[in-house]
């Protein structure tokens, strides 16, 4: 695919700090420092979308993008720049301006949801989090307060069946380890906070 076009839109942010094209799905994708607020085909560009501005967008008759994936049509959420606008910069920086700022909103507020996950922490898989989801521990700062033996003692209350070798997951999963990196002598000492912990329930 030529482009020539893309060319000409990424010659309109010359001005930017940190813009940058590349192919996707078949056109351009136009990021800022590496954050996609474009699409750019062979003829036409368009801007991300976002609720806090989307209705403007089709208001001013703004054409969402459809990409063609085999059988199926995907309408997408990206809306096609008005011809004027293309040679209007103030206007078409302004909107761009818009669509970086929120793309970048949103991506930050994607990477907190994401680093907050408790899947995301080494050794954890998706049964374990949901098992942990059921007992009140839905995210990594309620998981830390808590700590790995009392969540241990939870999980292990709710399902007497549990492994063991899950209290070391867990101990892996907080101290950012494999659990398969875990010593002889390490595990031996997890076993033994674990049982001072029992004590001092039963004291408590």
């Amino acid at each position: 695919m030529s482009s020539t076009f893309a060319n000409q839109i990424l010659t309109k942010f010359s001005g930017f700090s940190g813009i940058s094209i590349k192919t996707f799905f078949g056109g351009f994708s136009i990021s800022s420092d590496t954050t996609m607020f474009g699409w750019i085909s062979q003829t036409d560009f368009y801007l991300r979308g976002h609720t806090s501005y989307r209705s403007f967008f089709i208001e001013q008759g703004m054409q969402p993008l459809t990409l063609s994936s085999g059988v199926l049509t995907k309408l997408l959420d990206y809306y096609k720049v008005k011809d004027e606008w293309l040679n209007d910069l103030p206007k078409l920086h302004s909107l761009a301006k818009m669509a970086i700022e929120y793309a970048k909103q949103e991506k930050h507020e994607k990477n907190e949801i994401k680093t907050n996950r408790i899947k995301e922490l080494p050794n954890m898989t998706l049964s374990l989090e949901r098992l942990l989801c059921s007992v009140g521990i839905k995210d990594v700062e309620t998981y830390r307060k808590i700590g790995y033996l009392e969540t241990y003692h939870k999980i292990k209350s709710k399902k007497t069946e549990i492994s063991k070798n899950i209290l070391f997951v867990l101990y892996g999963s907080l101290h950012r380890c494999h659990v398969a990196s875990l010593s002889k002598t390490t595990k031996n000492a997890i076993e033994t906070a674990y049982q001072a912990f029992l004590k001092q329930r039963k004291k408590d």
